[in-house]
Parts: C-alpha cells; sequence; structure tokens
C-alpha cells in the first residue's frame, strides 16, 4: 500500500525500514524485545506496530551486532506499557479532515500482595477517506498484557492481534499530478493485514548479581493483495505452448488484476544470562527463530475504465499463477563484557554475535522456484565511552566504536533476482539466481554532553557495506524489476543534535549531513531511463543511491501558557533525492521537501485535554519518493516523461479530545 499514511517508510542514516517488498531493509525493529521484520520480505508492517500502547521507543545506531540480522544502520526497540508502572485510563477519540475518525481506549492497573501483579489493555480504531482519490484505508488494532513482578524475577505474557486494511495507490506520472495532486494512476492498491502475536517472557534472579532471561513468541501475518495495473499484451506468440487462440485474445486486454495472499507464521525464542561483577557487566545468549510462508499469486485479464480502475474478465494470465513455500531459520550466539577503568571514567564495550540461517524454497507447481541457501557470519563490534569532563551543571563524553552487522537474502529477493526475467513486485517469481548476504562495517566518533537544562550530540558515522542489495527498476511499470548485489555501497556524514528547556519553552533540534553512495562501476537495467543505451544505464562511484535525501533538518518548540495550555509548532525538511531508476544521477531529482506543523492542547479540566493540529500549515506541495516508469501505456502517447512521484499530504486539520483517570 504504497503512498498509504499507515505505511510510511523509516529512513536513518540512508538505511530503511519500509513496509514495501523492493525497499532496502536495513534497519531492526523489536516489540518488546522480539524482531517484528516479516518472515517474507523483512518488511517492517508499522500498522501492526501498537504505537498507541508505547510506554518507549529507543533508536539504537550503528551496525550492532546485538539485535541481530538487518541492523546495518541501527534498531528501534518498542516497550509496551505494564500495568505494573502505568495504572491509568486513558480514552482518545479524533476527527480530522479528509473523513478521518479514530479512537483509542487503554487502561491498567495493579493489584496482589504489594501490586506485584499487573494488567494492561488497550485498543485502537482508524478510517480515513484519504486525501488522494480511491484512497480509504482503515485499522483495528488491540493488545493485552499479564505482568508479575517479585524479588525473584518477572513475568509477561502479551498478545497483540490487528486487522487492517490500506489502500495506497502509489506514485503519479508528473503530468498527471500537475493537473491535480490527489489523482492516482490506476487503482486500487489494497493491502490487508491480518495478526495474531502471542508472546511470553520470563526472568529468574539469581542473589544481586545474576539474571536468567527467556522468552518464547508465535506471530501470524495473513497478508492478502489486490493491485489493479496496466498491461501491454503479449509478444510472444509461443509461449502458450500451442495456444495461438489465447495470445490473440491478449490484445483485447490493456490491464490486469494482481491479487496475493501470503500467509506467515514466524516462531521462536531466545535465553540469556546476564550478570555484574566489580568491573562491569556481561552477558551471553542465544536464539532461534523460524519462519514459513505461503505465497499464492494470480493474474487476471482485466480492462481499464475512464477512472483508471479496472474490470476484471474472469480470465486468468497464462503462465501467471505462483505457489512457493519459504522456510527459514535463523540461528544467533551472542556475548557482551563491559567494564570501566581509569577511575570509572573509561567504559569499553566488546560484543559479539554468530548468526547462521538456512532458507528453503518449495514451489508448490513445479520445480522452478525451488532453492536451498545457507548464510552464516560472525559479526564482531568493541566501542569506548571516556568521561571527559563531569561537573554538577555539565558533562562531556568522548564515543567511539566500530562494528559489523549483516542481512541475508530474504525470500523474495532470492525469487526475483533475474534480470533476464524481471518481476512485478510483490507479483510474481523466477527462478533464484544465488544472491550473497550483505555485511555492514561501520564506525562512529562523536561527543555528547550537556550544560544545564540543554543536552546535545555530535557525531560523525561511516559505514560500508559489501552486497548491498538493490531493486533495479525494468521498465514495465515502476513496480516492475529485479534484486541485485552491489559490490560496495557507502553511507556517511554527520549527525547534530540539540536540545534542551528555557523557562516555559521546550525545544530541540537535529540536522543530518549524509553521502549514501555506490562505490563501484556497474552497469543497471533502467528501460524508461530517457539517456539509457539499450535500456542501460552505467553507474559511477560517488553516484547517489536514489530515494536518500542529502541532508535532514528537524526542529521544534513548545510553549507553557498559564497552566492548562500548551502551544507547539514543528519544522521538517528534507534535501533532494534522486529518482529510483536514475541510479547514474542523470536526471533533476526530486525537489526538497519541507513542511511546518502547529498544536496545541487545552487543558478544559485536570483530566480533560483538547488537542488541535494543523499539518502542512502552509500547504506546501512536496514529493515524498520518486521513481521512472511508462505513463504513455495507461494515459497515451501525449504523455511521455516518464517521472513518477509520491505526493505529500496538503494542509490538514485534526482534533481530539483525550480523557485521563
Amino acid at each position: 500500500a504504497q503512498g498509504s499514511a499507515l505505511q510510511a517508510d523509516v529512513l536513518y542514516r540512508g538505511f530503511g525500514a519500509s513496509p514495501l517488498l523492493g525497499a532496502n531493509q536495513g534497519l531492526s525493529v523489536y516489540e518488546d524485545g522480539v524482531r517484528v521484520n516479516e518472515v517474507f520480505g523483512d518488511v517492517v508492517a508499522w500498522d501492526l506496530v501498537p504505537t498507541f500502547a508505547a510506554e518507549r521507543v529507543e533508536l539504537v545506531p550503528g551496525a550492532n551486532p546485538m539485535f541481530g540480522l538487518n541492523t546495518l544502520g541501527g534498531a528501534i526497540a518498542l516497550t509496551t506499557r505494564s500495568g505494573l508502572d502505568s495504572e491509568r485510563v486513558d480514552l482518545t477519540v479524533e476527527a480530522g479532515s479528509f473523513g478521518r475518525r479514530a479512537g483509542e481506549l487503554s487502561a491498567g492497573g495493579a493489584f496482589g500482595s504489594g501490586k506485584s501483579l499487573g494488567w494492561f489493555a488497550g485498543a485502537r480504531s482508524f478510517e480515513e477517506d484519504g486525501w488522494r482519490d480511491f484512497s480509504p484505508s482503515s485499522l483495528r488494532q488491540a493488545l493485552l498484557k499479564l505482568s508479575q513482578r517479585g524479588e525473584g524475577g518477572h513475568m509477561e505474557f502479551t498478545l497483540g492481534v490487528a486487522d487492517n486494511e490500506l489502500i495506497g495507490n502509489g506514485v503519479v506520472p508528473v503530468e498527471l499530478l500537475e493537473t491535480d495532486r490527489s489523482e492516482v494512476f490506476t487503482h486500487p492498491d489494497r493491502t490487508a493485514n491480518d495478526l495474531f502475536f502471542p508472546r511470553l517472557r520470563v526472568g529468574r534472579l539469581f542473589g544481586q548479581s545474576l539474571e536468567l532471561e527467556a522468552q518464547v513468541y508465535l506471530r501470524g501475518n495473513d497478508v492478502d493483495t489486490y493491485n489493479a495495473d496496466a498491461f501491454e499484451g503479449d509478444d510472444d506468440d509461443d509461449d502458450d505452448d500451442g495456444h495461438d487462440e489465447i495470445d490473440d485474445d491478449l490484445d483485447d486486454f490493456n490491464a490486469v488484476n494482481n491479487r496475493s495472499r501470503t500467509e506467515q507464521e514466524g516462531w521462536g525464542g531466545s535465553i540469556q544470562l546476564s550478570g555484574l561483577s566489580d568491573s562491569g557487566r556481561w552477558l551471553a545468549g542465544a536464539s532461534w527463530d523460524g519462519g514459513r510462508a505461503d505465497f499464492d499469486f494470480e493474474t487476471e485479464l482485466a480492462r481499464l475504465t475512464a477512472t483508471r480502475t479496472t474490470v476484471g474478465s474472469g480470465v486468468l494470465l497464462p503462465g501467471s499463477e505462483v505457489g512457493l513455500r519459504a522456510e527459514t531459520g535463523h540461528y544467533g550466539l551472542w556475548a557482551l563484557r563491559h567494564w570501566t577503568t581509569s577511575g570509572d571514567r573509561l567504559t569499553w564495550t566488546l560484543q559479539a554475535r554468530y548468526n547462521d540461517s538456512r532458507i528453503e524454497l518449495d514451489d508448490q507447481l513445479g520445480m522452478a522456484l525451488d532453492g536451498d541457501h545457507g548464510f552464516s557470519r560472525l559479526v564482531p563490534s568493541a566501542g569506548f565511552v571516556w568521561e571527559a569532563r563531569a561537573r554538577e551543571r555539565s558533562s562531556v563524553l568522548l564515543f567511539g566504536n566500530v562494528s559489523q552487522s549483516s542481512r541475508v537474502p530474504t525470500p523474495v529477493e532470492l525469487t526475483c533476482a533475474d534480470p533476464d526475467d524481471p518481476c512485478r513486485l510483490p507479483n510474481a517469481f523466477v527462478a533464484d539466481p544465488p544472491l550473497d548476504q550483505v555485511v555492514t562495517t561501520s564506525a562512529e566518533v562523536g561527543l555528547r554532553g550537556s550544560r544545564g537544562s540543554v543536552r546535545w550530540s555530535a557525531a560523525l558515522f561511516h559505514s560500508d557495506s559489501k552486497g548491498d542489495i538493490i531493486f533495479v527498476s525494468s521498465g514495465a511499470g515502476t513496480s516492475a524489476g529485479y534484486f541485485t548485489n552491489v559490490d560496495a555501497t557507502r553511507r556517511q556524514g554527520l549527525e547534530l543534535w540539540v536540545r534542551g528547556r528555557s523557562g516555559p519553552v521546550n525545544w530541540d533540534a537535529s540536522w543530518t549531513l549524509l553521502d549514501a553512495t555506490f562505490q563501484d562501476r556497474l552497469t543497471l537495467s533502467s528501460s524508461p531511463h530517457p539517456f539509457a543505451e539499450e535500456g542501460e544505464i552505467e553507474v559511477e562511484p560517488g553516484d547517489f543511491i536514489p530515494g536518500v535525501p542529502r541532508r535532514q533538518f528537524r526542529a521544534g518548540a513548545d510553549l507553557t501558557v498559564g497552566d492548562r495550555v500548551v502551544l507547539g509548532a514543528r519544522l521538517l525538511g528534507d534535501s533532494t533525492r534522486y529518482l529510483r531508476g536514475d541510479e547514474a544521477n542523470l536526471l533533476e531529482p526530486v525537489g526538497s521537501a519541507w513542511k511546518g506543523d502547529l498544536w496545541s492542547r487545552i487543558g478544559l479540566t485536570p483530566s480533560l485535554d483538547l488537542d488541535l493540529e494543523v499539518s502542512n500549515v502552509t500547504d506546501s506541495e512536496v514529493e515524498t519518493f520518486g521513481a521512472l516508469g511508462e505513463p504513455d501505456e495507461v494515459l497515451g502517447d501525449e504523455f511521455e516523461n516518464p517521472r513518477f512521484l509520491s505526493p505529500g499530504e496538503p494542509r490538514a486539520f485534526r482534533a481530539s479530545l483525550r480523557l485521563r483517570f
């Protein structure tokens, strides 16, 4: 559901966590200690993450091996609320532009001897018509947590469920966008997610310095997609095993309906022993994560209507059916040693992790997609923190680290890696040329400190990836292409942030300068590219990776007025970024994007707040993503510009009432 507000991409230091198959997945995401990158494509379905129940969210930068696979650029760890620490009831109702209507209800409490038992339950409902044409979405989430905590240890059982339907109609030809920014190209592009996610976590203390923790989980996520797209017909009269009448009939259709169903199950567990010594802390652990994904796909021949949706024919495109079972197994062993020297002013950290992965592919309709792939890697890390200055109201810390992490090709990537037979994500797959695992080596050095109420940080970072897997556009639409390894890519830059409080004003600002570049020469397919030679472009070392802005700026402030009113503002800015399909950086990039938001919170009573928000207050026309495609397939020969852009949301108003007691 590309373009859905509930399925945004998260980008950090040039690495991403995205719900889109085909996006480079370089961040790992954890919910209560369980990795939630999905089995089939390592994607992150953000609509399934219960942000309404979040107690805290942590961002761990760098290629940290302790967080396992996909932690090339960092890890995001979300911890949900517990009734032991959150004894309250929250009720929120919201309404806003474009038919938004939403509500949240959560409650938690503690009971028993010494309030050692706790419960938390919450639910969220969200519906929106969408600001673009034909783009409604709905979301239903719920979370239940039962907790126990005592002198000898702790235990938590958590159950998360969701039933969501998202429509995000993706990128639009730039010439169509100029006529109406709410336009869509072809529609619908619908994704339905159905989640069942129980997990159990147990911890046991042995004395004052030793703790054993174990966790088991089951994660089931069924994904149904329906995507309407343009269709050029069949130029090959010999691919239907003698059924020439089928080839002739294909010319009567100019569209297809792509349908897929992915039944994903993930299961596993981990165990970890940690302890304290006179000089520091240590831990060691092991994990196993298994998974199975059953993928079924078919393409129905159709005809486009005047609104560029489709009318199905009931006839399947010959050779389009896919049935694939993928089974994955990931084993991990890790250890960490943390100690202090120089009078407790210098802290050292050494850590390492061994990953062993197996991916088996079983073609349910033949043997073309069968495959058996194994990957293993030992990834280390070393770092330090030196307390350069420590005073009552100010401090300065010098920190640095060098680390490695890896990710293995996903079943999606392994079955879509042939440049001579591109696939249309997330749809038809082909035989699987092998792909290498990705290994990223990172280094970081910086200063962070405080002075009074002000906190600040400045860091230089450098990451080299070997075997980076990218999705290469091949024409035949903006989602058609194949995956390939790139020998070397680099992401390096400078990251600054500062935050503080001045009287009634809280404020923060951050700025990132990032060079995300290819580091070797390569030839890539890009048939829609106007400067392609025989459908190919030449990428040189130093060319920027598409979709990654070189500069990012964030700033915000809020002012407390009296006892019951808070006024706030936030500014977000991204510089230009190149289009997918223009890895050679030959075309004009997507323009810079700046957006300002205003908000306020008014305390109507001690327990009832009114929140008001205006997003994109200046109604700026921005684009968030770009790709190359062939608009003339649908719109006619007069539409020649191959640029497709994803427009950002226009100005929107929202209001909510929040009751807390």
